[in-house]
Formats: C-alpha cells, structure tokens, sequence
C-alpha cells in the first residue's frame, strides 16, 4: 500500500504515542503485581512472553523474527514465591493485553495479521499454587512438574500428590480498578502471611 508523506507521518506520530501509553501503562501494571503477590509473602520469581519468544539477540537480522516478538509484555506471564513455612505458595499473573493473538485464538497458521485481528476484551489470568499441610515447603519444585490447574474457574485441582491450584481470569479494567478485589479471591486459598 502506498502512503504520501502526510499518511506517513501520521503513522509516525501514532506510534510515537502509542509508545509512551505503552510505558506509563507497563508503569502501571508491573508494580501491581509485585503488590499483589507481596500482600501475601510472594517475592518475583520470573516473566516471560506467552506464545512468543523475546526479542532477537544482537547479532540476529530482526526483519527475519515475528514481529510480534518485539511486543514482548503485550501478553505475558509474571511468577512469584512464597516460600514461608505457614503456607508456601506460587502466584502467577498471566497478562492478556491482546488475547487475538494468543494461540488458542489464532485463526490460520504463520504470524497474525494485525488489520485482521478479531476483538477480544483483554484480561489477566491467575494462577494460583499452594502445597497441601505437611508437604514440605519446596513449593517450586512441585510447581515446576505440575500442569495448569483444569475444571471450572475457581475449583480446585489437585495437580501432584502435594501441590493444589486454581484459575480465574479477571477483565483488565477490573484488575486496574480494583486490585482488592484480586486480594480478596487470592485470599480463599490463600492466606495472609502472619505480622
């Protein structure tokens, strides 16, 4: 498609802004989980992007990756720990920001074609792990063999012979909006750690 300078520079411009939303919405976002999961004595564990791999290393042509793999937080995953005695535990925020181009909702093989994206309402999807009484504490260990928790959104599955977990997801704006109410279904299967 051939565009005249105005309709360049329009582009241009649009991606500039989208850019700098982009940062003050990751500002945003990314503390969020850390204060969600230190509420209840979870430290970072790890991220990583869903469906997609990081950004290319220095000495790779980017021209020939995804370029879905420059949008790296655009739907990713953030883990953390709890590794106290009382109730060792793994939190996990699955950040859908584009849900469209998560596998399961992928129309067609190759990289998605962002003019032909069907719209999704984005959402974060948690996951919560806890290790039933007398397990140990080596939460991560357990973690690190188990599947995703299955059934019902809020039932509880039983995903080793120690370790238990749950799923929910929660529309974006709701998780933004109201980060208590996040707390508040974290804590029917998990507690607070003690002061």
């Amino acid at each position: 498609m051939e565009m005249n300078r105005d309709q360049v520079n329009l582009l241009v411009n649009q991606v500039q802004r989208s850019h700098r939303l982009l940062a003050g919405f990751y500002k945003r976002i990314l503390p969020s989980f850390d204060e969600i999961a230190e509420k209840f004595g979870g430290t970072f564990g790890s991220w990583d992007p869903i469906d997609f791999e990081r950004p290319s290393r220095s000495g790779t042509k980017p021209s020939r990756k995804w370029t879905w793999d420059y949008l790296p937080l655009m739907n990713a995953k953030f883990m953390y720990i709890r590794a106290d005695s009382a109730q060792p535990a793994i939190f996990e925020f699955h950040l859908h920001t584009e849900p469209a181009v998560l596998k399961p909702n992928r129309k067609g093989s190759g990289q998605p074609d962002p003019l032909k994206l069907e719209e999704m309402t984005p959402n974060v999807r948690v996951y919560l792990y806890w290790l039933k009484d007398g397990a140990g504490t080596d939460v991560q260990a357990h973690w690190e063999k188990a599947e995703f928790p299955e059934g019902d959104s809020l039932s509880i599955s039983t995903l080793t012979e120690s370790l238990e977990g749950t799923w929910w997801d929660v529309q974006l704006v709701d998780f933004i909006a109201s980060p208590e109410l996040i707390c508040e279904m974290i804590n029917r299967f998990v507690s607070y750690p003690s002061s």
